[in-house]
């Protein structure tokens, strides 16, 4: 029953991507729309995603908000140093260096990963993954950034300021630290509002993705080695390392698990956001995000085995 459930998101990935490609093929949509819906999420959708789940964990005592960011920061520690070295040992090209080290260190963890983590640890583990991802967007949107964008020419390089890291993601995201710490609560109008803005993120960056898809050719696609051995590092090898870390120093139970199962996940559908936001490598990105989510079938059951396993 949990697999379904997890498979049941997957299948509902595809339909949405394939029908953003379908749109493509039948120019309901263009190159111009897809620029246009990816800012659309880059500049509202995404951060009142982010600010709505963030103003809906007043009910968490702050202890145990620093337990879980502790363990968070471990997590994304080791992912950062994995994202220099995964490149090297797929032997990725100089100008996809940057994007390969985005893939490795930022997962889906809102679409597919909050539904696994219900499907596999139950409600409470919700409430640990939303505090786990505080330094998720903090890094995604400065971090990321900069990843995204160290694959670009010189130029471009040079005309990157602090300003293009001051963005709407990390905004939202330091203001919902604000008001957790300060337990200032929104009026429900205002998380409402930010709730359904937020809603519409996750189906349209599918669309964005699966119109991308339509410049990428299928035999292109399923020849992607490098992609696939990306998988099995970032999605079956790397959770089992750090769920060996983790256990090393005392951390088990409910918080290891969510710290598992969202390192995890399949690589982020903000990749191709971002990448078009920033000029990035677009395509690549949609056939990565693409090959992953449905290596997640695969990967699946194998950690479920690593967490009731250690």
């Amino acid at each position: 029953m949990n697999f379904l459930s997890v498979l049941s998101q997957v299948i509902i990935l595809f339909a949405i991507m394939f029908l953003g490609y379908y749109l493509r093929v039948k120019t309901l949509i263009n190159e111009e729309s897809i620029t246009n819906y990816s800012r659309l999420i880059f500049y509202v959708t995404m951060p009142a995603m982010i600010l709505s789940a963030m103003s809906k964990s007043h009910n968490i005592l702050i202890h145990e908000v620093m337990d879980v960011i502790i363990v968070a920061i471990i997590s994304y520690t080791f992912l950062f140093i994995m994202a220099f070295v995964m490149p090297k040992i797929v032997r990725v090209a100089n100008d996809y260096v940057g994007l390969y080290r985005f893939m490795a260190m930022f997962g889906n963890v809102g679409f597919i990963g909050y539904p696994m983590l219900l499907a596999i640890l139950g409600e409470e583990a919700l409430f640990i993954g939303s505090v786990f991802n505080i330094p998720y967007n903090l890094l995604l949107y400065t971090v990321g950034i900069y990843f995204i964008t160290f694959d670009a020419d010189q130029a471009r390089k040079l005309d990157l300021s602090y300003k293009q890291f001051v963005n709407p993601g990390l905004m939202a995201t330091v203001i919902g630290l604000i008001l957790f710490f300060l337990h200032i609560q929104l009026p429900k109008i205002i998380v409402d509002g930010t709730t359904m803005l937020g809603n519409i993120t996750t189906p349209l960056s599918m669309i964005v993705i699966g119109g991308s898809l339509y410049d990428a050719k299928i035999s292109n696609i399923l020849s992607k080695h490098k992609i696939l051995i990306y998988c099995v590092l970032k999605m079956i090898i790397f959770p089992l390392l750090l769920a060996v870390i983790l256990t090393s120093i005392g951390i088990t139970g409910m918080t290891r698990g969510v710290a598992v199962i969202l390192c995890s996940m399949p690589i982020a559908a903000n990749t191709v956001i971002i990448s078009k936001e920033y000029k990035g490598h677009v395509t690549e990105a949609s056939e990565a995000v693409f090959i992953s989510t449905l290596f997640l079938i695969l990967s699946t059951p194998i950690i479920m085995l690593i967490i009731n396993g250690l």
